[in-house]
């Protein structure tokens, strides 16, 4: 699919804003707070149902306003001599409305995927730096967007979770009786166990593209690694049978019942796992330093390996899909040295992935992309 036009209305700083995309990439200028960052973020509502830089959709709305709408026409291979309408709808009050050529979509599962995104931000260092929960938010996007059946797993999920901890949570205050906790265990297990396998498959595929791909952003200099630190304590060899999977879960819950009794909250489950990244570089000896770096790297190393994880991203989509994600990228290519730059816009001419850029100053492409598409914003307004 590609993006043709996206159309505005009192979304974050655009009263109105009506845009045509003419060319695989789009360039976005304009000076901070003037709007550019804002045209990303509507893509990737519009795509996704959410925002990858505000929690809740009404801090998306104007001042002011009653509430925005998020309009895309897109062209599919499949529909060549037609456009897809993707529509997304919040007012102030009452949820937001995802529609599809018109048609309302019920369960969000019906709405993400039809058109897939990736995007690089200042944001994506809370890949490397941040707490747990960017990092399973940034792999629970990408299975769900290819996934719909991860998705619906990851609903029901969450659902079995809060029934759980307000159980627990009236435990804790002496209401309820314990006996009950035993039915939410079995969902929780069933569920969470579903859960795990699939994030085990997704992060032993996609450490073999990060590792590739990190190795050509630092000239073989550096090897990232990723591992898997799942939520229920267990070896790694041991997810490829579900049964002993799900009596280490039990166990594990079992050993937890005390403390999240007295604390009113589930200790242990999917909603607690993580990934490692681990740098290994050599020191000019044979000796192998591995460095965890969430602890150890530095801001430019924490830069290249998030531009890692979002190229491993975008490959990993390209790879089950046969078609390249749209690729929003949100003034980063002016943090990158020549020799990164080079190899991210090098690598997007190769996977054909229609690019959206933002950037304070235009020359920051060079000559390295050709065809290149510029829009100049102002204020809330494209006024080139």
């Amino acid at each position: 699919m590609h993006l043709e036009r996206l159309c505005l209305r009192n979304f974050r700083n655009y009263k109105e804003c009506d845009i045509t995309f003419c060319s695989p990439v789009t360039l976005i200028v304009g000076k901070n707070a003037m709007g550019k960052t804002s045209l990303l973020e509507s893509l990737y509502f519009l795509c996704t149902g959410e925002s990858h830089r505000s929690n809740t959709a009404l801090e998306l709305i104007r001042h002011t306003s009653e509430g925005f709408s998020v309009i895309g026409y897109f062209r599919s291979d499949k529909r060549p001599n037609s456009l897809i309408r993707l529509e997304a709808v919040k007012p102030r009050q009452g949820p937001f409305r995802l529609k599809t050529d018109g048609v309302l979509q019920q369960r969000r599962s019906d709405w993400i995927g039809q058109f897939n995104v990736v995007v690089f931000s200042p944001e994506s260092l809370d890949l490397v730096k941040g707490a747990p929960t960017s990092r399973r938010r940034w792999l629970d996007l990408l299975l769900s967007q290819l996934n719909r059946e991860y998705l619906e797993e990851l609903q029901r999920y969450r659902g079995i979770l809060q029934h759980r901890n307000a159980l627990l949570k009236r435990l804790s205050i002496g209401k309820g009786s314990v006996g009950e906790i035993s039915v939410w265990d079995g969902l929780l297990v069933e569920s969470g166990v579903a859960l795990i396998g699939a994030r085990h498959t997704a992060l032993a595929r996609l450490s073999g593209i990060v590792e590739k791909t990190h190795l050509s952003l630092t000239g073989e200099r550096e090897r990232l690694l990723l591992q898997y630190v799942p939520g229920v304590e267990c070896a790694i060899t041991e997810f490829s049978d579900i049964t002993n999977l799900s009596d280490h879960f039990r166990d594990a819950l079992a050993k937890a019942r005390r403390d999240e009794l007295r604390r009113g909250v589930t200790l242990v489950g999917p909603h607690r796992d993580d990934f490692t990244l681990v740098l290994e570089t050599s020191n000019g000896a044979e000796e192998i330093l591995r460095e965890t770096a969430r602890t150890y790297a530095s801001q430019g190393q924490c830069r290249t390996i998030a531009l890692a994880l979002k190229l491993a991203e975008l490959e990993f989509i390209r790879e089950d899909t046969g078609v390249a994600p749209l690729f929003l990228l949100d003034d980063v290519l002016s943090e990158l040295d020549v020799k990164r730059r080079a190899y991210l816009l090098a690598y997007l001419q190769g996977v054909n992935a229609q690019t959206v850029i933002t950037a304070t100053d235009k020359d920051v492409m060079g000559d390295e992309l050709p065809d290149i598409h510029l829009l100049v914003v102002e204020n809330g307004i494209i006024v080139n």
